[in-house]
């Protein structure tokens, strides 16, 4: 794991120069008119989709939506542009909706390092954009997924961005302070170990949390809870009451980045004094870099290797996902 996640900055060169030398088909040249986006996909190929819903939310001029279970919103037909991303190729859920979105006339596109998905759109024609295989773990992957659907769209003229001069900024300042982000991790994970982590920022770094606290999940097998602001003002502040024995040993981890909303950053302020009354720790975490991609990235390198040296911490091995295994073994034999 170690060296998958060292291969963060290296991904999104990758990634970029990859997708340059593909051959794919173009709106411009038939009559469909693209009205809505749905990308299909779970686990790590699922938040990628989050991710990119987050990036491009003043970019896209069309409904984007992340679909994560089997079956299709009903909306989908002709003018919908559907992306199957799926690492293994083999996602039960994944290739379920594909044959659905077949059957409603979407335009498709896959994603994918082969298996089944591969195949589908190998005998359909489907647009097909390959992902680099590292090992067989779709959560390492983050930065080939990422980038590949951000140029993706950019290549079908939904979006309009200059991804050559931010992701080439992206990888000089992750490789340049790369030694200073792996020590701040270090030091974090330390700090979490034997604690329940609560993970807050404001709602446009929401999928950036949710994949937080699945590299949490995966890579250090501990269970950790997500929630942003403004929305928990509403309800969850509430909560922080009781069961005080738990409220004791969670550690607040605040998250920060130059595009919050100004009221949200308020909001966080007042709520600091909150918590302190019932918390065992509360950390800020600040992104940095020049623009908001690079700031998402900068933070999900970091807590990447947060996950990594907590799994140390906890003394278990970050790669293997065996329940996971034994779940998707046992549906096999239904």
């Amino acid at each position: 794991m170690n060296e998958l996640i060292s291969s963060f900055s290296q991904q999104l060169e990758d990634a970029y120069s990859g997708f340059q030398k593909l051959s794919l088909s173009s709106f411009e040249k038939s009559d469909r008119k693209i009205a809505n986006i749905v990308v299909v996909g779970l686990g790590g190929s699922g938040i990628g989709g989050n991710l990119v819903q987050t990036i491009t939310r003043i970019l896209l001029k069309i409904p984007c939506q992340v679909c994560k279970t089997y079956n299709l919103p009903s909306y989908i037909d002709e003018n919908t542009l559907l992306i199957a991303s799926s690492f293994s190729g083999n996602t039960e859920e994944t290739l379920a909706s594909l044959e659905e979105a077949q059957r409603k006339g979407a335009y498709i596109a896959c994603l994918t390092s082969g298996g089944n998905v591969e195949k589908i759109a190998n005998q359909k024609g489907f647009d097909l954009v390959p992902l680099k295989s590292l090992a067989a773990c779709p959560r390492a992957h983050l930065p080939y997924s990422v980038t590949s659907l951000l140029l993706l769209l950019n290549h079908y003229g939904l979006i309009e961005i200059d991804f050559e001069k931010e992701i080439k900024e992206t990888v000089a300042s992750l490789n340049k302070d790369n030694e200073i982000i792996k020590k701040e991790a270090k030091q974090l994970a330390v700090s979490l170990k034997g604690k329940f982590p609560i993970l807050y920022a404001d709602a446009i770094l929401e999928p950036m949390l949710i994949r937080f606290q699945q590299q949490i999940n995966e890579n250090a097998k501990q269970l950790c809870h997500v929630a942003v602001f403004p929305e928990m003002n509403h309800n969850e502040l509430v909560g922080w009451h009781m069961p005080k024995e738990i409220l004791s040993k969670t550690h607040i981890l605040l998250f920060h980045s130059d595009y919050d909303h100004e009221r949200v950053s308020k909001r966080m302020e007042i709520c600091e004094t909150i918590f302190n009354k019932h918390t065992a720790a509360i950390t800020h975490i600040f992104a940095k870099g020049n623009s908001f991609l690079e700031q998402v990235f900068y933070l999900i390198y970091l807590t990447d290797w947060v996950s990594y040296y907590l799994a140390e911490e906890n003394g278990v091995d970050p790669f293997p996902v065996e329940v996971i295994n034994y779940l998707k073994s046992s549906l096999q034999e239904l």
